[in-house]
């Protein structure tokens, strides 16, 4: 039975987490025969599956419950889900987070303004130090607004614009499919490739102005674990996503906006990410040097870095003019963006 809402929860030793996220589902505002949710045990060695399986005894009509015998990661989970999926519009939701009790319907104002691919809205970071609750904060707020719209003629924009996260968001799943549109597997950071590749396909989009999902920020999670290797898989995600473009044949008509994401998103943060979440600096700068000037050949006189922090205009110059780079040449780098973040 075809339902408006898939609700797709990836689940990975998580089961301190789910009673939270799953009543906040099970629990939206929005009549129950319109969503269904897909959790997907991703080979957890914890109570996880027991804990899915409590949920979807209990809510059988609505929960279904996935199992995989290999861990794929987030990406890899979600893209099992997806293909089981028989809502029209998809949502995600990490197991450690969860929904404002008026998220599924506040979707709703979205997709009706308009038969819209994308509808995605706001969140809140919630820590573990916090008191935390799952009741609504939007009680009293009135009917959620409509903050901007994008269509064809607005593409350019609407790929140079920062939409926000996935799992705030929802996607039309004839969209996903039909275009072939993946999460990389067995890698963390698999949003960065996803999230930039499918505004290329949306006719429509937009974005509400109402807090749908918590994120939780907990020592544990994926960007919050410091010297994790998986930091670096970041890298590689966006070397995949660089490569659709290329062979989708979107690179050369969006070149200047995917050049200025690339040297943001591929470039400074990621080493924003390496400076501040890891001891040592990981010996990957020869590999992104190469990426970008592979992709990008007239980088160097194309690019304007004069709205970038001077900490990365001074990266700019030496990326110029350094073919090659030890960790221990970078530590100045490091240190200035240590004493910014200090600050």
């Amino acid at each position: 039975m075809n339902k408006m809402f898939s609700v797709i929860i990836p689940c990975y030793n998580a089961a301190s987490f789910l009673d939270r996220s799953l009543q906040s589902v099970v629990g939206q505002s929005l009549d129950k025969s319109m969503f269904e949710i897909i959790a997907v045990n991703d080979a957890s060695t914890d109570e996880t599956l027991n804990c899915l399986n409590k949920w979807a005894e209990e809510y059988p009509t609505i929960i279904k419950v996935l199992t995989n015998e290999i861990n794929l990661r987030q990406g890899g989970a979600r893209n099992v889900a997806i293909k089981h999926a028989c809502g029209e519009y998809v949502c995600f939701l990490d197991a450690d987070d969860w929904m404002e009790t008026d998220a599924l319907a506040t979707f709703m104002i979205g997709i009706q303004k308009g038969d819209m691919d994308i509808v995605t809205s706001k969140h809140q970071e919630n820590y573990e130090d916090s008191d935390i609750s799952i009741t609504s904060s939007n009680e009293d707020r009135g009917i959620p607004k409509i903050e901007k719209e994008f269509n064809d003629s607005d593409k350019a924009e609407f790929i140079a614009y920062n939409l926000g996260f996935v799992w705030c968001s929802v996607y039309k799943r004839s969209m996903i499919t039909e275009n072939e549109i993946w999460f990389p597997e067995h890698l963390a950071y698999e949003d960065i490739c996803w999230q930039r590749l499918i505004k290329f396909y949306a006719r429509k989009a937009c974005i509400i102005d109402r807090i749908t999902h918590h994120h939780f920020n907990h020592s544990e999670s994926t960007m919050n674990k410091k010297n994790a290797t998986h930091h670096i898989d970041r890298l590689k995600c966006y070397e995949i996503l660089l490569e659709e473009y290329n062979n989708r044949g979107l690179l050369k008509p969006y070149y200047s906006q995917i050049m200025n994401d690339t040297m943001e998103t591929y470039l400074y943060n990621s080493y924003y990410m390496f400076f501040t979440m890891m001891d040592y600096i990981p010996d990957v700068y020869e590999r992104m040097r190469s990426t970008i000037y592979n992709y990008f050949p007239d980088w160097e006189t194309t690019y304007d870095d004069s709205m970038v922090p001077m900490v990365f205009q001074y990266l700019i110059k030496y990326l110029k003019k350094a073919k090659k780079a030890t960790p221990e040449d970078l530590q100045p780098f490091k240190d200035a963006i240590l004493e910014i973040v200090k600050d």
